[in-house]
């Protein structure tokens, strides 16, 4: 009797231990691979855009102008934008766009002379950093 018990024991944990893996207890990934792709397109999207809009701040006559008579080499603040990521650069971009839009939108610029000095100084301080 004690025989069958152990032979039935051993049969019941080799079946236990090969048979395949149950579907619920299978791993699932949170994102899918077109999922990660999608994000990944999102987010160099999104930097080429900041980029853009602290380029188009650079490029503006006033700008140059501020810039020259504070003694600021925009083509070292240019070289800058292509290096910039993550906060800093999405920081600096919102103050960007915020004059731009301020400039664009008729606002005097001697308001945002101090906004446009600070992007310039902050550009010039990474590119010395980098």
């Amino acid at each position: 009797m004690k025989a069958i018990a152990v032979r039935i024991l051993v049969l019941a944990a080799a079946f236990l231990f090969s048979a395949p893996a149950r579907p619920a207890l299978a791993v699932e990934h949170v994102l899918s691979g077109p999922e990660i792709q999608s994000h990944i397109d999102q987010k160099l999207h999104s930097e080429a855009s900041d980029r853009e809009a602290i380029r188009d701040l650079l490029a503006r006559p006033d700008v140059q102008r501020v810039a020259g008579s504070a003694g600021l080499d925009l083509r070292r603040a240019e070289t800058a934008v292509g290096v910039l990521s993550g906060p800093e650069l999405a920081r600096l971009a919102a103050q960007a766009r915020d004059v731009n839009s301020r400039l664009a939108g008729g606002d005097s610029i001697t308001m945002t002379w101090t906004m446009v000095i600070i992007i310039v100084v902050a550009l010039v301080v990474l590119i010395a950093i980098l």
